[in-house]
């Protein structure tokens, strides 16, 4: 097996001892844009896991991440979260604000298999009026 083959979330999870993984650094991201097509650069967001309440976004708010918000692109979801949601999906709630107003609210489905994170549904392209 290797880490492009999807690992069946069934009752008999995939042995992840026995695949062979790339060591690229997947990363979802959601670009936002005004109508003009520039970048909207958000005061703050938000990305919480809806079974547990937990906002991923928290790891991404250092010194890496804030030339990606600059371009209008936000980190929802990374291979740093791959073994907490190995062989699972979850829904993720995008929550974004600008002077304290809740300006986007956008619904994911990701996922993970032994080697990486994927996004299974969602819009990572907002075009904000």
């Amino acid at each position: 097996m290797t880490c492009s083959d999807k690992a069946d979330p069934g009752p008999e999870p995939v042995d992840c001892s026995t695949v062979i993984c790339t060591l690229n650094f997947v990363t979802i991201t959601v670009s936002i844009k005004d109508l003009s097509g520039e970048a909207v650069v958000l005061n703050n967001y938000e990305v919480i896991d809806n079974e547990t309440g937990e906002n991923l976004a928290a790891d991404f708010n250092d010194v890496e991440y804030e030339n990606f918000k600059e371009q209008g692109f936000y980190p929802i979801f990374n291979d740093a979260n791959r073994s907490q949601y190995q062989n699972s999906t979850a829904t993720l709630t995008f929550k974004g604000t600008i002077d304290n107003e809740e300006v986007i609210t956008e619904d994911y489905i990701v996922g993970a298999d032994c080697c990486h994170v994927s996004l299974i549904s969602g819009n990572t392209e907002i075009i904000l009026e």
